[in-house]
């Protein structure tokens, strides 16, 4: 029987347009020791390895995890690189739990994205440097052209995509870890500023800095120790270029492969057996199309998008910001509060079951799901 894996313990700091008072180190410590004060370990006894989410592109100097381990308590331990979305870390360390290399993970992504200078020159450089970047077209424009696209093919109106801003804008002022909150009328939306149309600035999050650390357990460690976790029903990822040219734009495969694969692991059915969604909302189109690919028509899509639904309580990445790396993180962190009812003004009732993905979009477009119950 392979072994179920936990998440026993939680931290985070930051969530905020632009933090001055930290710098990159500072901030993963913080996180670091919250969630080490929150799973009740000691990083230098306990704790087996060490994972950090950090992306080379997004921090501006070569080799940057030289920075992890004394700041994660990790010097003269193992610790592993992944350049890749946070649920994908949560991913390796659970291999790393059931392959013996650890009992206790502690896993760390972060976004220190307003320390770069020029974001849209470092989005570019990621792209394709043969049919991407040398025709001029930033990420924007590539996807206001799958927008455009998936709005022709499955009749996604402009109005229901400014139902999406509005739902996430709205829930992110409940939300203390959200940068974005805000009252917007679907006129507003409508009419904001061009990207690439029918692309808009409010379909596009803004940028957000934040760390979230999150530590891992394998079950019969959590069972000695006496730790109550969060289990971690299925996970899965699946890799692929960032924009439309890897398939239809009808169905994200990546997502669509990611949801089965974790509905088969967990043993269910469908997304109504969660309480709680953190959908992937990278472009307010991406939530639209990433619920379609997990099973959800667009009319259901937009009921979900109602006040009070279990959709997004964070705020999503447009409420709250977008994280970079730790994007997968905030939606796995927002899901541990969800089922310890812990996350604050943006709590939900009854939460036993929740679910939650992730779009890293450049340089390499993967996708993934992760599902997380308490009490079973």
């Amino acid at each position: 029987m392979v072994e179920r894996v936990e998440i026993i313990g939680v931290g985070f700091e930051g969530f905020r347009p632009s933090i001055t008072d930290l710098s990159t180190r500072e901030l993963m410590y913080e996180a670091a020791s919250k969630a080490y004060h929150d799973a009740g370990v000691d990083p230098r006894k306990d704790i087996g390895s060490f994972i950090s989410c950090t992306e080379d592109l997004w921090e501006g100097w070569s080799i940057a995890d030289e920075m992890v381990p004394d700041q994660l308590g990790g010097a003269g331990r193992p610790v592993c690189t992944v350049p890749a979305d946070g649920i994908v870390g949560l991913g390796h360390a659970i291999m790393h739990i059931r392959s013996g290399v650890a009992d206790v993970v502690a896993v760390e992504a972060h976004s220190k994205v307003a320390d770069v200078l020029d974001k849209t020159a470092v989005e570019n450089l990621a792209l394709d440097p043969v049919f991407h970047r040398a025709t001029g077209a930033n990420s924007d424009v590539l996807a206001g052209l799958e927008m455009s696209s998936f709005m022709e093919e499955t009749g996604t109106k402009r109005g229901e995509l400014s139902q999406v801003v509005r739902s996430a804008k709205r829930k992110a002022m409940r939300n203390g870890r959200a940068s974005y909150g805000a009252t917007l009328e679907l006129e507003e939306i409508d009419s904001s500023e061009p990207l690439a149309l029918p692309l808009r600035r409010l379909d596009r999050p803004e940028f957000a800095e934040a760390a979230v650390v999150i530590v891992l357990a394998s079950g019969s460690w959590a069972k000695r120790h006496r730790k109550d976790g969060v289990f971690i029903d299925g996970l899965s990822w699946r890799s692929a270029t960032p924009w439309f040219e890897a398939g239809g734009v009808k169905t994200a495969r990546y997502m669509q492969d990611s949801y089965r694969s974790v509905m088969k692991q967990s043993g269910l059915r469908d997304l109504s057996q969660f309480d709680v969604l953190e959908v992937d909302d990278s472009y307010s189109f991406k939530l639209v199309q990433h619920l379609m690919s997990m099973g959800v028509s667009k009319v259901g899509v937009m009921g979900m998008l109602k006040e009070g639904t279990a959709l997004n309580p964070s705020g999503g990445s447009l409420g709250t910001g977008h994280l970079i790396e730790a994007t997968g993180s905030h939606k796995v962190l927002e899901c541990v509060l969800q089922v310890r009812g812990t996350a604050g003004g943006n709590q939900a009732k009854g939460v036993g079951r929740a679910f939650a993905s992730s779009w890293r979009g450049n340089p390499t477009g993967a996708g993934a799901a992760i599902a997380l119950s308490v009490g079973n």
